[in-house]
């Protein structure tokens, strides 16, 4: 089956949280940010300071997916290989979805090697250009198999411009349990604002958000959210397990902690992990997600990446 892209789209829930408000302050080489945010009916400040060069050098590389011109260096080291191969021809076939190509030679034994040869090629070259754009390849239990941001990477290399963010939310829940801990994060990033790309099938990735341009544009999509708390609570609880849910539609957290009976959860390698869906605008606890979502994780049709 050929690979598609994954598009993540979120059909918003009815109950709506209150939208956070967020000013933005230059100050010499750094940029200041002051949150405020209401959590259980109780209104919330939070402060920290993010390097420009950091927020200017922060994933620069990650650029919305093109197949066709990963096609194109694809087919430039295809053309690179055959010519080590005196009297062979290479002649690419049309094709807009994929790859297409067809080997020419008078030697029979030749031609069965190099084909051999370039399957393997495209293999290698392919996951090259994925991970050099952090990007890889998922296979979803309904059988599709999809081309997605590399959350894991993403999450991992985010840690040391997140530093700073994280440093100012542990003041803040240093003497609160970790329930409560997560549940006021979650909240807080619930209330970013929600981003929605009105042509999601066409975006090829573009609607994924790294963590800094999330804050610094102050919007995000499902699992450009994911990704940022998943970095925030590697940092405040390196010890908790935590995978990223991928659902028809739909992205969210789970984490192994313990559950209590009214809690919604999934069962990741023999271990329940707590489902916290940190999208918004709906206000919604850890162990809460919409019930348009459930019939999916209830009956275990769902990919997952560990973080």
């Amino acid at each position: 089956m050929r690979p598609v892209l994954l598009c993540l789209l979120l059909i918003a829930p009815l109950c709506i949280a209150a939208p956070l408000r967020l000013s933005l302050q230059s100050e010499a080489e750094q940029l200041q940010f002051h949150y405020r945010f209401d959590d259980s009916e109780r209104s919330e400040e939070l402060m920290f300071s993010i390097d420009n060069s950091s927020l200017n050098n922060h994933f620069r590389q990650f650029r919305a997916l093109k197949p066709a011109l990963m096609q194109q260096y694809l087919w430039r080291d295809l053309r690179e290989h055959v010519a080590k191969y005196p009297g062979v021809r290479l002649r690419r076939l049309a094709g807009k979805n994929a790859l297409r190509y067809e080997l020419e030679s008078r030697d029979n034994s030749t031609l069965l090697k190099l084909d051999t040869e370039l399957a393997q090629l495209l293999v290698e070259r392919r996951a090259y250009y994925l991970h050099q754009y952090y990007y890889t390849e998922l296979t979803l239990p309904w059988g599709t198999k999809v081309i997605i941001p590399d959350h894991q990477r993403l999450m991992q290399d985010s840690l040391t411009d997140l530093l700073p963010v994280a440093t100012a939310w542990h003041k803040k829940l240093v003497n609160i349990t970790t329930r409560q801990s997560l549940a006021m994060l979650t909240n807080w990033v619930q209330q970013i604002p929600y981003q929605d790309l009105t042509d999601r099938n066409n975006s090829a990735g573009a609607s994924f958000s790294p963590p800094l341009r999330l804050l610094q544009e102050n919007r995000g999509d499902c699992d450009s959210k994911a990704v940022l708390l998943a970095a925030i609570l590697r940092m405040l609880l390196p010890d908790v397990k935590l995978a990223i849910i991928y659902l028809p539609k739909h992205a969210m957290l789970a984490i192994q902690l313990p559950t209590a009976a009214e809690d919604i959860t999934v069962t990741i390698e023999n271990k329940p992990y707590l489902l916290v869906d940190a999208t918004g605008p709906a206000s919604l606890a850890p162990g809460q997600i919409s019930t348009q979502y459930r019939m999916y994780t209830e009956s275990g049709q769902f990919g997952y990446q560990l973080l």
